[in-house]
């Protein structure tokens, strides 16, 4: 291995101008997003990821700590102990590919002077497994709106699938990298991604194969998670080397440490049929077709999982977050686009700002594009949360490995900390973490 990290290393430092590692290149900044393509060996694609976003890694290595311990004071100290006592061996033995890719991250980012180790990494790709297991008494705040829809429901009756990250607005920042992978082994695939993680953790990503797939987190669980195989092994291995939607569910709930309850949503272009697959702990809900809508909105949509290891009773409340998204989902996906769904629609569906309790336009905690930075209607309980970024793809779109993007939020608004810190002095120690939101447009990314 030493001879191989020598070569990519004389390789990175020959073609250093031209922004190459060994093939590998940051192709271009494209309205906020970094588009990245790496490949090869397991340690060459790592070194390339490491070494062209080496600035990338220097900045999530001061934001990491920031943000965890905002939960608990040293809950950083707690997460690296943690991952690696439990964790990294976990990976080291059942996922030695993933282990290897993470081991080149580290050394081509201190090819560039950054000191970031490799139990560093292995605790930022395990912060969300390891939320509910160091945090048991918090609760984890909800990620994300997403559909997937085929059949009937679409204008041309193949799957269109669209996504909006909700997270902190010092962590969003990161999530603007698009990572192209071609590995040596298993199958090329891209995905939205953050600098050092080897999944995506949005979630958004397209695969050659044919797969595509988001998903939206499960909040209020109530369960302990135990240590089986993380949830970002196992949705990396099924990027990688599934096939079919069967396998990915299978490969989901392979040993499942019930880490990171997801509604995901997948879908195979060759075939038009998309699946639900939602996994708790020990309850799983797994739903197929070729002629319908899956969404996600934060709740589980299966009653069992919803009520045996959730404390979620806001699913159909609609004066709550989740049960107002369920309540507009619904009325766009079935009501208004049903039959007429396609990319445009999408992008209207993802940014759309009807709140069903004010019965108006009026972006908040409780719209499909949230916005928690605005509070709920009486402007109470802010967060600097809220919608960072919108994706949307159609089969045709993927058989190319293309989507659209727009990095911000799915609406464009902007956002701009001193001015959001002058008005809310409260979140004054948040300043200096984070960067303003710019408007950007809808890109094509390919």
């Amino acid at each position: 291995m030493r001879t191989n990290r020598n070569r990519i290393k004389k390789n990175s430092t020959q073609k250093n101008r031209n922004h190459t590692i060994s093939g590998s290149v940051i192709k271009e900044n494209k309205e906020g997003w970094k588009i990245v393509e790496v490949h090869g060996k397991p340690f060459e694609r790592g070194f390339a990821h490491g070494f062209l976003l080496h600035k990338e890694l220097a900045r999530a290595l001061e934001i990491f700590p920031f943000m965890t311990d905002q939960k608990n004071p040293d809950a950083y100290k707690k997460y690296i102990a943690v991952s690696k006592k439990v964790i990294q061996p976990i990976v080291k033995k059942h996922f030695p590919e993933i282990y290897e890719e993470i081991e080149g991250i580290a050394a081509g980012a201190i090819a560039r002077g950054v000191p970031i180790t490799t139990e560093f990494l292995i605790a930022r790709n395990s912060h969300s497994s390891l939320q509910e297991y160091i945090h048991p008494k918090k609760t984890r705040p909800g990620r994300c709106s997403a559909f997937i829809a085929t059949g009937d429901a679409t204008e041309n009756g193949e799957i269109v699938m669209g996504h909006t990250t909700h997270t902190n607005f010092i962590e969003a920042q990161l999530y603007n990298i698009i990572l192209f992978m071609t590995p040596d082994k298993g199958h090329p695939f891209v995905m939205q991604t953050a600098p050092g993680l080897v999944a995506s953790d949005t979630d958004w990503f397209l695969c050659s194969t044919g797969i595509i797939g988001c998903e939206t987190t499960i909040s209020k669980i109530h369960y302990k998670p135990r240590f089986g195989y993380p949830f970002f092994c196992r949705i990396r291995q099924a990027m990688q080397y599934g096939t079919t939607l069967d396998e990915y569910a299978q490969i989901m709930k392979d040993n499942n440490a019930g880490d990171y309850a997801c509604s995901w949503l997948f879908g195979d272009i060759h075939t038009n049929e998309i699946m639900l697959c939602e996994i708790g702990l020990h309850t799983s809900n797994i739903q197929k077709t070729r002629n319908g809508v899956f969404y996600g909105m934060n709740s589980a949509i299966d009653h069992d999982l919803r009520t045996k290891e959730t404390n979620d009773r806001t699913w159909n409340h609609k004066t709550k977050s989740s049960g107002a998204r369920t309540t507009r989902l619904n009325q766009l996906l079935y009501d208004t686009y049903y039959g007429k769904l396609n990319t445009t629609n999408a992008r209207n569906i993802l940014a759309d700002h009807y709140d069903t309790v004010q019965k108006k336009n009026q972006p908040n905690n409780r719209t499909i594009c949230i916005h928690s930075e605005n509070g709920d209607e009486s402007n109470r309980k802010r967060r600097l949360h809220g919608c960072t970024d919108g994706k949307v793809t159609d089969s045709k779109m993927a058989r190319k490995l293309a989507f659209w993007g727009r990095f911000g939020s799915a609406c464009g608004r902007p956002f701009s900390v001193d001015n959001y810190i002058k008005q809310h002095p409260k979140f004054s120690k948040w300043q200096s973490f984070m960067t303003d939101f710019k408007t950007h447009p809808w890109v094509t990314i390919t």
